[in-house]
């Protein structure tokens, strides 16, 4: 089963956004839990450590990302799944099509869809 967490960093009215994509054995898992108990065995090897002290004893959603090996994902039930896609922020009120291009009844010749 896939699931999808998007991590949101806002400062004032900039905004960035992760999106990552896992692979989970079903439904019912938590995984969340499942995300944190990995981070927390990496911050226990030496090179997760130091990132974490490194980061002022902080490790987030982009750290995780970044710095979590596939194989200790994995010894916790789910897999990340790479993809080269690019995210992009949108306002949910943006307009996506342009009233102009709405003909009114009487304005329908030359229109394609209008009867």
């Amino acid at each position: 089963m896939l699931r999808t967490i998007i991590a949101l960093e806002q400062d004032g009215l900039d905004v960035r956004v992760l999106a990552l994509n896992f692979e989970v054995p079903n439904a019912a898992f938590n995984l969340k839990a499942a995300i944190k108990a990995a981070c927390t065995e990496y911050c226990q090897t030496e090179s997760g450590k130091a990132t974490y002290e490194y980061n002022c004893h902080s490790f987030n959603w982009a750290d995780f990302a970044m710095s979590v090996p596939a194989e200790i994902c994995e010894k916790h039930g789910f897999k990340v799944i790479q993809s080269d896609t690019t995210d992009e922020v949108v306002n949910w009120d943006e307009e996506l099509v342009d009233d102009s291009d709405i003909p009114d009844d009487d304005e329908c010749i030359g229109f394609t869809g209008c009867d």
